[in-house]
């Protein structure tokens, strides 16, 4: 039995740490740096916000509320944040960083997570409602609320690592069967670098640390419209002819049918060897880099 099979077997139905440690040995032994910080960061937790694959938030929450009306009336009530200020959107959402066994626990507590709206933030939610600003039962005010995070949506952020997990090892398993084991393949092999890069893309979405090499990677974070830093990161895929080959294509208009259209028979070229690449760079690789900062150019 290899450690894929044991990854495969605990992502279906056992311990999702235990199953994050084999996957760690996979990551390890592969040299597959990306793979594997991700694996780490579901193990230990993500140190930064900013960091977090799609999957952990933002999420838009439910706030719970006690509020209070004239004399000892009290009641409960939920919150909503039309007519609030600009950048206050925070107060209803949440993110999580925790280490997935503590959204484990948390999963299996009776009423989830709740977070509660510091004192502060209370009183500008009261003063909004006295300035109108925010619909509200005349005469009442907030005295305490706390953003509520259900049960069922933790589970969900927990089946989302199994099934990504189980995505992978399978993915793996179907092209290298050995990876994982000792003295088996490794990202010095291309093929092998094109397909954890793949996979890397699908865990974090939109947002996305792309690797050339399994010794060098960066966060890529492209605007949605910014030509110069889409082509400025598209410069580790492809040499100044397919810059330029790029830059026609992302710059022609359209509605996202004609983009969509256009990045598929770019990438298509790219794949047959039809576009000119950077140096080192193999055609797999090279096409999922390229469709991520097409991505995220288009906001898509």
């Amino acid at each position: 039995m290899t450690l894929l099979d044991d990854v495969i077997e605990q992502a279906s139905d056992g311990d999702a740490a235990a199953m994050l440690r084999k996957l760690m040995i996979v990551a390890h032994r592969l040299g597959a740096d990306p793979l594997l910080a991700w694996v780490k960061s579901e193990l230990n937790g993500y140190d930064d916000l900013n960091d977090i694959p799609a999957y952990r938030g933002p999420f838009t929450v439910n706030v719970q509320a006690v509020i209070t009306g004239p004399g000892p009336s009290k009641g409960t009530s939920t919150l909503t944040k039309q007519g609030m200020p600009d950048g206050f959107d925070g107060l209803f959402e949440m993110r999580f960083k925790d280490p997935l066994a503590a959204l484990e626990g948390f999963a299996g507590s009776e009423n989830g997570i709740a977070v509660p709206w510091d004192p502060a933030i209370i009183g500008h939610y009261n003063r909004w409602i006295d300035e109108g600003l925010v619909p509200f039962i005349e005469h009442w005010g907030v005295y305490s609320a706390q953003k509520v995070f259900p049960q069922g949506a933790l589970r969900g952020i927990i089946d989302v690592v199994r099934t990504k997990a189980l995505e992978l090892a399978l993915d793996l398993q179907e092209e290298f069967p050995d990876a994982g084991e000792k003295d088996g393949p490794t990202v010095d092999d291309p093929a092998v670098e094109a397909t954890v890069t793949t996979i890397v893309n699908n865990i974090y979405g939109s947002v996305t640390g792309l690797a050339q090499g399994h010794n060098v990677t960066q966060k890529v974070r492209i605007a949605t419209g910014d030509l110069r830093g889409a082509l400025e990161s598209a410069r580790r895929f492809l040499d100044d002819q397919g810059i330029e080959q790029l830059r026609a294509v992302l710059g022609l208009v359209g509605d996202d049918e004609d983009k969509r259209s256009r990045i598929g028979k770019f990438l298509g070229a790219v794949k047959s060897g039809s576009v000119t690449l950077a140096t080192g760079v193999t055609t797999d690789l090279a096409a999922a880099g390229l469709m991520e900062i097409a991505t995220q150019f288009f906001g898509w």
